[in-house]
């Protein structure tokens, strides 16, 4: 069994091949901006005249690169980039296209608005070669483009060299991609990377997804593991947004630009150039967009990989922020700074090449059931409760480590009910009651362990909270969670 995976690699050239890269993602943005033009008056005028020909090529998938060999004839500077990303660039805006009209017929997930004209300037076009070794070759180290034809019609190409090749040693490239981000050319290889078959389970660990704490879990060894939120995310998020404050105060339209002809006759074309202030904010402003995005997947492929090394199989919470109507009271620079989402996405793909098992449980009303005696709180349990006593039987809870307690629970019941799962055996009620507690933090050099309670040495560390217990009959609260 195979898996995709995605591996970036740096691009290393010379500044003459880098201007050609930018010369084909140039045509690519005005192929997209030509062929919406197209749309958009096709779209009015299938508005007017009902005719079925306008929509075949507005509204489905290949209508909008059937019209590519017909621009080349218009256009010949097309012929300079290879066929595969300029049909890719068409296929892309039908794409968008296509999710516009499913939003408005609900038949997705949320609302997507018409495509609009992309700026170059603002955003690189990628290139994708999106055929098996078919426009590029990988030949050791070095990368070999294939381009489009000169005026004489012979096949053009650049070669450029990969930092870190070896890891594409013996996998299968499905396609190719590169982009530009904050000032460095990348190669993204989509590669496919054979699974290992499943290992046996015998530790389980339920995890609690929540904002307090990152994730809070409990093994079936009567472990409860509390794993620090990452720090950095609160001041990268005011970092941008400084910068983001600085660059708006200047002069994004600061100088004309008059485009003229080889003889130096203006052309009728003018547009404007941001100022050297603007410009050097902005640029600040991508690297440390680029820089939270490393630091965030260091943060996730860190702590799945410790999850996956413990543990045969880890279940997460389906909970995931987006901000909606139903937390609208919520803080929304916390759904903003959330890595959920992200990280479960990453923990299922290393679970899958270690050989682990993954499970994703329903929490829903895991938080106010207690895990003892099944009591349900109707009315919730505000998230200002941190620990609360069942008043049926009297068992004082810690909330995210009773949540866990369930999530376990529900997992260990969902790999019974599959065929061939090889379930550990839990003695007494099913769940193994919490004998020690640790805390978890996620450093770039690896996680670092430290038993529940305070420390006086390291004072940074994350500790498992021990404040005083709140009775559930004292704080009358509403919102179910």
């Amino acid at each position: 069994m195979f898996t995709p995976k995605s591996v970036k690699l740096e691009l290393v050239a010379d500044e003459k091949i880098f201007r050609i890269l930018d010369g084909q993602s140039k045509i690519c943005n005005w192929l997209y901006n030509c062929l919406l033009e197209h749309a958009n008056r096709a779209k009015e005028e299938f508005c007017k005249t009902q005719n079925p020909e306008l929509s075949k090529t507005v509204y489905s998938k290949r209508g909008l690169r059937n019209l590519i060999p017909d621009l080349k004839k218009e256009c010949p500077f097309l012929k300079s980039v290879y066929s595969a990303p300029l049909k890719n660039a068409a296929l892309r805006l039908s794409a968008s296209i296509q999710a516009h009209q499913k939003g408005k017929k609900g038949q997705r997930k949320g609302k997507s608005g018409w495509p609009s004209f992309r700026s170059w300037q603002t955003r690189w076009f990628s290139l994708l070669y999106d055929e098996p070794q078919k426009g590029y070759k990988v030949t050791g180290n070095a990368l070999t483009l294939s381009l489009g034809v000169d005026s004489k019609g012979k096949r053009l190409s650049v070669s450029l060299r990969l930092k870190g090749a070896s890891c594409l040693q013996g996998l299968l490239i499905r396609n190719l991609r590169l982009t530009y981000t904050a000032g460095t050319y990348y190669a993204i290889f989509a590669v496919e990377v054979p699974l290992p078959a499943k290992k046996s389970i015998r530790r389980v660990i339920a995890l609690d997804p929540n904002h307090k704490n990152f994730v809070y879990g409990v093994d079936t060894n009567g472990n409860a593991i509390e794993v620090a939120s990452p720090r950095f995310c609160k001041l990268q998020s005011k970092r941008i947004d400084e910068l983001k404050s600085q660059r708006d105060r200047c002069l994004k339209k600061s100088k004309k630009v008059v485009v003229n002809d080889i003889n130096g006759q203006p052309l009728g074309k003018e547009y404007f150039i941001p100022s050297r202030r603007w410009k050097h904010f902005n640029s600040s402003l991508e690297r440390a967009l680029h820089q939270r995005q490393e630091q965030t997947k260091t943060y996730a492929y860190t702590l799945a990989h410790k999850l996956c090394r413990d543990y045969d199989c880890v279940g997460i919470g389906n909970y995931t922020p987006h901000g909606d109507q139903e937390f609208r009271t919520f803080n929304r620079a916390m759904f903003n700074n959330s890595l959920i989402g992200r990280f479960k996405i990453i923990l299922s793909w290393v679970a899958a090449k270690s050989g682990k098992t993954y499970v994703e449980y329903d929490e829903k009303g895991t938080t106010r059931t207690c895990h003892n005696c099944g009591y349900i709180f109707e009315s919730g349990l505000a998230p200002n409760i941190r620990k609360w006593r069942c008043p049926q039987c009297e068992i004082e809870h810690i909330r995210d480590e009773n949540s866990a307690q369930n999530g376990l629970r529900l997992v260990l019941r969902d790999l019974s009910q599959k065929e061939g799962m090889d379930v550990p055996v839990v003695p007494g009620s099913g769940l193994v009651r919490v004998s020690e507690r640790w805390a978890w933090r996620v450093l770039p050099s690896g996680v670092e362990t430290l038993r529940g309670g305070k420390n006086s040495v390291q004072t940074q560390r994350q500790e498992i909270k021990t404040e005083s217990m709140v009775a559930f009959d004292q704080k009358l609260v509403t919102c179910q969670l």
